[in-house]
């Protein structure tokens, strides 16, 4: 039996909140924030952690390059889905986590479809890119499109769940 979940409250939503938008913020500036002491919040994210409701992880900001500033002017971001054949999803993914493009890559809504966001130095290596998913077979379909303009875009969304998660098993 799964052991039910601690209770949480307004104060361990609001370091957590805190730490969402970003991750590196010490203890001691989120306790001058919401009122305690550093001690209070780090006892509150190991609680929150060990009980696996908390998790802090690096997310990379594909909006702005490396997350060291703002994304040279010569990379273009591209997603590129891919609608597999039966049978050979796993291949196609493994194909593509395989690629030092794909900077993001998650299975879609529809059967057999995964979304790859690339980062990419140029237009032609899009194309090199897209051609690299089309030879690693078992594909049913692959569109490209590349991001002319970025409109909003937040990089503290991070993933929800992940299939190491056990969310989708």
């Amino acid at each position: 039996m799964t052991e039910p979940f601690p209770p949480t409250d307004p104060l361990d939503r609001d370091i957590a909140i805190r730490l969402a938008r970003d991750a590196r913020t010490s203890f001691r500036q989120i306790a001058s924030e919401v009122g305690v002491t550093e001690g209070t919040v780090r006892a509150r994210v190991k609680r929150l952690q060990n009980a696996g409701l908390l998790r802090l992880a690096p997310i990379v900001d594909i909006a702005s390059g490396d997350g060291d500033g703002p994304a040279p002017a010569h990379r273009h971001m591209a997603f590129i889905t891919v609608r597999c054949q039966p049978g050979c999803i796993d291949t196609v993914r493994a194909a593509l986590l395989a690629m030092p493009q794909v900077e993001a890559l998650y299975d879609a809504n529809a059967a057999r479809r995964i979304v790859a966001i690339c980062l990419v130095d140029s237009l032609a290596e899009v194309a090199t890119v897209t051609n690299a998913v089309i030879a690693a077979g078992g594909i049913r379909d692959v569109d490209s499109e590349l991001v002319l303009q970025t409109i909003k875009y937040d990089a503290t969304i991070g993933p929800i769940a992940t299939i190491e998660d056990g969310i989708y098993a």
